[in-house]
C-alpha cells in the first residue's frame, strides 16, 4: 500500500473510534435503571407469592388447631396461637384473625379467615393485604362441650 493512502485509512479509523467514544456509558445510563426496576419488581412479585402462601398455610394451620380443641374458646385460641406462630414478623401492617365458625353440635368442620397487610414500601410497592382461609374437619375423637 502507498503510504498516504495508509495514512489517511488510518486517520479514517481513529475518527470511527473517536466518533463511538462515550456510547458504552450512555448505554449503561440507560440500561442500568431499567435493570434495577425489574429487579425490585422481581424481588416484590416474590415477596407477594411467598406472603399469599405463608397467609393460607397460617389459615389452615389455624383451622387444625381449632378443629382438636374441646370447647369454643379453647379453639379460638388455639386458632390464634397458630396463626400467630406462623406469621411473626410477616404482617408487619396488620393481622387479623376472624372468629371460628363451625364449632357445633353436628357440624363437620371449623373454618377461620386471617387477613394479613405486608409493608413492601423497601421495593417500592404499596402495601398489599392477604387473605386466607382455612378449613379442617372436626376430630371426631376428640369429647367436646359446646
Amino acid at each position: 500500500m502507498l503510504p498516504a493512502a495508509e495514512q489517511r485509512r488510518d486517520v479514517l479509523m481513529r475518527r470511527g473510534r473517536d466518533a463511538e467514544r462515550g456510547s458504552m456509558a450512555v448505554e449503561f445510563a440507560i440500561a442500568a435503571p431499567i435493570l434495577i426496576g425489574l429487579m425490585l419488581f422481581m424481588v416484590g412479585a416474590g415477596r407477594i407469592v411467598t406472603g399469599f402462601g405463608q397467609v393460607d398455610g397460617a389459615a389452615r394451620d389455624g383451622a387444625r388447631a381449632a378443629s382438636i380443641a374441646r370447647n369454643p374458646q379453647q379453639a379460638q385460641a388455639a386458632a390464634d396461637a397458630a396463626v400467630q406462630s406462623d406469621l411473626n414478623g410477616v404482617c408487619t401492617g396488620g393481622l387479623t384473625i376472624s372468629p371460628v365458625t363451625g364449632f357445633a353440635l353436628g357440624s363437620p368442620s371449623v373454618s377461620l379467615q386471617v387477613t394479613c397487610s405486608m409493608n413492601l414500601g423497601y421495593v417500592l410497592f404499596p402495601t398489599v393485604t392477604m387473605h386466607g382461609t382455612g378449613v379442617a374437619p372436626l376430630d371426631q375423637f376428640v369429647s367436646r362441650t359446646y
